[in-house]
């Protein structure tokens, strides 16, 4: 929600979210950056997963980019599969899940 739209004081007042949601893009020299040029924030891809699953769901995005999908799901709680065919993607997704233990398969 953009800042002010629905604040404490309009919630008591029966104010309901608007279907518009107010978040900032991933800042350049973001921790969070991880330099893949379609990455989404991760407050915007947690917000997502907590509304339509349940921890322990299982979560897929057949167009993972940066993976911040599943990022999001490691910290939600959520299992996931990531598909992209671009190998930047690929790239970006190994490095950021490094320290991760993460099930990598190849198709060919």
């Amino acid at each position: 929600m953009a800042p002010g739209l629905v604040g404490e004081e309009k919630a008591k007042k029966g104010k309901l979210p608007t279907d518009t949601w107010w978040h900032t893009i991933v800042g350049t020299n973001s921790r969070e950056k991880t330099g893949y040029p379609t990455q989404k924030p991760m407050g915007v891809l947690e917000r997502i997963i907590r509304a339509s699953s349940n921890p322990g769901d299982l979560v897929m995005d057949f167009f993972a980019g940066s993976g911040t999908t599943g990022a999001a799901c490691l910290k939600l709680g959520r299992r996931f599969i990531l598909v992209d065919n671009n190998h930047q993607a690929i790239e970006v997704m190994q490095k950021r899940f490094a320290n991760e233990a993460i099930e990598w398969t190849k198709d060919e």
